[in-house]
């Protein structure tokens, strides 16, 4: 018996036809249409170089809260966005050389990484995909012949692939090729704690065992070392290091913890490097908005703040100098923070007054104890040494290479942690000794007048000795373009008495001359 359809069953397919997108997007996205959830997707920090694509193809920098209407791609940093608001103002990492588009309102990640954090609602190579509130999954699209997948971190999220919707919980991933759903065992997490500052970066304290490597190449890390893209900074147990940044702002790498250089690229603010924190944790202090931390959900760049992150992201923000919540935070505040107050402390520097003619080069200096003293002449560049049992003093003594004889710019330099004084100084050296000429003896009843020609290359007086036995007589002579010749009046000698006349200029140098 053929069954017969209810004569009002037409009207009412009429009526829900209208109904139907609504209707399939509920199925999906779990109560709430796609199109209403979906509020304008919006830059929120970019961390290195990040481009929105505008109409007609081209592509524009952006450096901050900007909206992406068409699409969005990184290059070696990265860039965080967020929905306008409402039940689903979930956010979106794009990681390194990433892209997306936007496709009905909603972000539709076409190559690269991507970080969600729910409850968000985005594409995924056209397959859509949904996370609910607190949910975190990790989007991996790579190339032809890479693995291309969803893998939930944390809270579950569906994913309808083709006419299928999976359901994933935390710690399963789905391959996007072919819908298989295996157990997630990633641990690249390309979204740890990533910190990025103005200008270079460079080692500026460290305590303990720190390490710089580079390659396969591991060394001590010095102070004033600068930080190249793909080098590695590590710490061991009791160990610390200070990173700074050349345009404010520093971080100091805790005990048993690694700092990997990302990248250094030219952007809107100028050249900026990119540091990844990949174990243990670091101290991180923000001056004037340069430097900022970007962590997996939470990003801060307030000004002045201080605040310690691990690598999953932001662990506790600090206000100033106040105190942490929590025993481990705090005991973290308790070692970080007055060491911020020992760097708070302004660098000073003297130099002890130099003679302006040296045979060699010798200076003094006084500093804070701890600070690196130089001194730069030219293209060289040599340390000046703690004194033992004098905190604070330096000094440099004749280097092994000396200078060449003539006149030089001497720069004395002290830096700590970031701050630099410097000093300038001229010096002439010189090592060519006055010149004895024309001498001559005579005397005069109970005197003995000694007389003759002195002159010097460099300095403009010469002292004139006489050591008449056991008895010396001095004489300074300022020499001029024509001048240079002297007479000493000496009290006549016994016969046979020794005479020697000794020249010596401003820089030490002698000349002598034994007289009949």
């Amino acid at each position: 018996m053929r069954a017969t359809a209810a004569p009002w069953l037409p009207a009412v397919r009429t009526c829900l036809r209208p109904l139907r997108p609504v209707l399939a997007a509920l199925l999906v996205t779990g109560g709430t249409p796609a199109s209403a959830q979906a509020a304008p997707l919006k830059v929120q920090q970019v961390l290195g170089r990040a481009e929105v694509l505008l109409d007609g193809g081209a592509w524009r920098p952006v450096s901050g809260s900007t909206p992406v209407r068409l699409g969005l791609r990184t290059g070696t940093g990265r860039a965080q966005l967020v929905g306008g608001g409402g039940d689903r103002a979930g956010t979106i990492l794009v990681g390194p050389t990433s892209r997306l588009r936007v496709f009905r309102g909603e972000a539709d990640l076409q190559g690269g990484q991507f970080l969600l954090s729910g409850p968000v609602a985005v594409h995924v190579l056209g397959n859509h995909l949904v996370l609910e509130r607190a949910a975190q999954a990790r989007v991996d699209l790579g190339g032809a012949g890479a693995e291309s997948r969803v893998a939930v971190l944390d809270g579950n999220a569906r994913l309808a692939l083709g006419k299928r919707t999976l359901h994933l919980g935390a710690g399963q991933q789905a391959d996007l090729r072919t819908g298989q759903v295996t157990p997630f065992t990633g641990g690249d997490a390309w979204y740890a704690a990533q910190f990025t500052g103005v200008g270079s970066a460079s080692v500026q304290a460290t305590r303990g065992p720190v390490y710089l490597t580079s390659g396969g190449d591991r060394q001590i890390a010095e102070v004033g070392a600068i930080l190249q893209p793909g080098e590695r900074l590590n710490t061991g147990s009791g160990a610390w290091a200070e990173v700074g940044f050349a345009g404010g702002g520093y971080l100091r790498l805790q005990a048993q913890s690694e700092l990997g250089v990302r990248s250094r690229e030219r952007t809107a603010r100028g050249q900026e490097l990119t540091l990844q924190l990949t174990r243990g944790s670091a101290w991180n202090v923000v001056s004037d908005g340069q430097a900022a931390v970007s962590a997996p959900i939470q990003s801060t760049a307030a000004r002045g703040s201080v605040y310690q992150v691990g690598p999953g992201g932001l662990v506790q923000v600090f206000a100033g100098t106040g105190t942490a919540g929590g025993t481990g935070i705090a005991a973290l505040g308790r070692f970080n923070q007055p060491l911020d107050a020992e760097r708070a402390q302004p660098l000073t520097l003297q130099v002890d007054p130099v003679p302006p003619f040296l045979r060699d080069l010798t200076l003094s200096a006084t500093s804070l104890p701890e600070a690196r003293v130089t001194a730069r002449v030219g293209l060289r560049t040599f340390p000046l040494t703690p004194v033992n049992g004098a905190p604070g003093h330096f000094q440099l003594n004749a280097p092994a290479a000396p200078l060449t004889e003539g006149p030089h710019t001497v720069q004395v330099r002290a830096e700590w942690r970031g701050q630099v004084r410097t000093r300038t100084l001229r010096v002439l050296i010189d090592r060519t000794p006055p010149i004895l000429s024309d001498l001559r003896v005579g005397g005069a009843g109970s005197v003995l007048l000694v007389g003759g020609t002195v002159r010097d290359a460099a300095t403009e007086r010469v002292t004139l000795t006489a050591q008449l036995g056991a008895e010396r007589f001095s004489r300074t002579v300022t020499l001029g373009a024509d001048t240079g010749t002297f007479q000493l009046t000496l009290p006549a000698p016994a016969p046979g008495t020794p005479l020697r006349l000794t020249a010596r200029d401003e820089a030490g140098n002698e000349v002598h001359a034994d007289l009949p």
